[in-house]
């Protein structure tokens, strides 16, 4: 009697049912069909959120997208495609520009925290629905990312001096100074200010000398302090003092009275002089001859 065919038995023949449907499972999972249906995805790559771009760099953006083809709109025959389109660009809520290729955005942007959105969108400009975006916050800055701002007083140096009106130089590190023009604070960016006495004097522009003029007689402190383009300190407070002692010229009283003498001295000595002249004169002028 002949033997019975290998997947003849009900358990072979369920093994080979499960083996089959798993098959057709694969590959339905890995068919483009199945792909697309995951729907369009966007993503941000660079810059990482809360990032600080330092030394007034562009922002360089870069982003993926999924599952959604990028073109140009406008074209002449174009047909709507729910799987086609371009991508919206925004920065901190206002539109910038549109993008149809997946290559980095050089983005220049002024001092502050910014907010940049991507959105994918129709030929029309029609958001996706469901919507499809991302988004990402950064802080630019004039001054370098990273780094713990330090302030030196150059000049002058501590001491005594005779001139009421003195120049003062600082030095920076790890800080860019900036003209404060109401922009927003930004790390490690902002201005100088020079307090005398404690009191507020000046605000140099970026870079330029510090020039006080009229300081009192006898020792003057001078503070030089970092801050923000609001003017509020820096946290921690970052400043440097000098202290230096303003000689005030000789008493007043004192000179008047040496220029009252020494005018005397030369009033007799004019005197002494108109004397001796008239003498002179006398001595050797002709005798006049007596009258008949």
């Amino acid at each position: 009697m002949a033997r019975s065919p290998k997947w003849s038995t009900p358990c072979a023949a369920a093994l080979l049912g499960l083996t089959v449907l798993f098959g057709t499972f694969l590959l339905a999972v890995t068919s483009p069909s199945v792909a697309a249906a995951a729907g369009p995805s966007l993503s941000i790559l660079a810059p990482a959120n809360d990032q600080v771009i330092g030394n007034g760099t562009p922002v360089m953006l870069s982003f993926a997208v999924a599952n959604f083809v990028l073109v140009q709109p406008g074209r002449v025959g174009q047909v709507a495609n729910a799987g086609e389109g371009h991508v919206d660009l925004y920065v901190d809520g206002a539109y910038s520009r549109l993008l149809t290729r997946v290559e980095p955005v050089s983005l220049p942007l002024g001092s502050g925290p910014h907010t940049i959105r991507l959105q994918l969108v129709q030929d029309n400009g029609t958001p996706l629905s469901p919507d499809v975006s991302a988004s990402v916050r950064i802080v630019a800055s004039h001054g370098p990312a990273a780094g713990t701002p330090t302030l030196t007083i150059v000049s002058p140096r501590p001491g005594p001096t005779i001139a009421h009106d003195v120049y003062f130089a600082v030095e920076v590190t790890n800080f860019t100074l900036v003209d404060s023009t109401g922009q927003p604070n930004a790390p490690n960016e902002g201005h100088v200010q020079l307090f005398l006495n404690g009191v507020l004097n000046q605000e140099p522009r970026a870079y330029d000398l510090g020039f006080i003029v009229d300081m009192p007689d006898g020792n003057n402190t001078v503070t030089a302090r970092l801050v923000n383009n609001d003017n509020t300190p820096l946290s921690p407070d970052v400043s440097a003092s000098v202290t230096i002692r303003i000689q005030g010229a000789a008493d007043p009283i004192g000179s008047e009275q040496v220029t009252g003498g020494v005018s005397l001295i030369l009033v007799l000595i004019l005197v002494v002089l108109l004397l001796r002249r008239r003498k002179a004169i006398a001595r050797f002028s002709p005798e006049r001859p007596a009258r008949p």
